[in-house]
């Protein structure tokens, strides 16, 4: 296993999903930037950046701040070594049957900002490919779900 492997479900570089904002920035140290963002009424989230790293980590209130998701914004990370920022739509969408991650959903979610924005969506794996411009611009996963209200928390 490659130290920068995405480990679907569980996390990278030895952070876990579950662990606290304390936990990541112990191993990663303080981060380049926070930013807190408001979901609803009563709902929250903090997000850590680390651009040096090209990753950040999301902590949302609904889950006790603890890991909710990851955002990998670099090419040195990758899933199975093969699916990783800069790889084709068209080179993905024909190898995706080797990699078994079952059923994708695909969404044009383009905006006058995005114009090219497009979203292929694992939900059985929490995973997200983010598509720009006919390629991977960004990779955002999280936990796994036990059924549709329990998350699986690696860390307990």
């Amino acid at each position: 296993m490659n130290k920068n492997d995405i480990i679907l479900g569980k996390g990278i570089l030895n952070i876990q999903f579950g662990m606290l904002r304390a936990e990541v920035e112990k191993i990663l140290g303080n981060p380049d930037d926070v930013k807190e963002y408001s979901l609803a009424p009563n709902e929250g989230s903090v997000s850590l950046f680390y651009h040096e790293k090209g990753l950040s980590f999301t902590f949302e209130s609904i889950d006790q701040y603890k890991l909710s998701y990851i955002s990998v914004l670099d090419s040195r990370y990758s899933i199975f070594q093969f699916i990783k920022l800069g790889l084709s739509k068209s080179m993905l969408l024909d190898e995706l049957e080797h990699f078994q991650l079952g059923e994708y959903e695909f969404e044009d979610v383009y905006s006058e900002e995005f114009p090219t924005h497009e979203l292929i969506f694992f939900r059985n794996k929490n995973l997200h490919l983010w598509i720009d411009n006919c390629v991977i611009s960004e990779i955002q996963f999280g936990p796994y779900w036990e059924d549709i209200k329990t998350i699986v928390w690696e860390n307990e």
